[in-house]
């Protein structure tokens, strides 16, 4: 395989894994939900964009744990999947490493979404 490729390739993949990993913290969620207020979000815009672009992967939610963000995360993929992202290419995962802190990141998916 040319080397160039190889360089580009592996280039490509560690700006698509920079350019798609953001936080939401709870301060910018603790506002009245809608539908046009969550697409205001400029980072969950931004992973819901990049997720668009590359549809055979996945957005991972890593939560805080507890009750508190298990709750968060699941209202979260409830409005992720009301503005069209499908359940399928949703995983939440415990273990954002804060309290009030969930970590979206686009991770290689197993499978295609429909």
């Amino acid at each position: 395989m040319n080397k160039h490729l190889i360089l580009v390739c592996l280039f490509y993949s560690a700006n698509l894994a920079a350019a798609t990993q953001v936080q939401l913290k709870y301060e910018q969620w603790d506002i009245p939900r809608h539908g046009e207020a969550l697409i205001k979000q400029p980072d969950l815009g931004k992973i819901v964009r990049a997720w668009d672009a590359h549809p055979e992967m996945q957005i991972e939610l890593r939560y805080p744990g507890g009750e508190e963000g298990e709750l968060w995360v699941q209202e979260l993929m409830d409005w992720m999947i009301a503005l069209a992202v499908p359940s399928s290419a949703l995983v939440a995962s415990p273990g954002s490493g804060a309290d009030d802190v969930i970590k979206l990141v686009l991770i290689e998916g197993s499978k295609k979404h429909e």
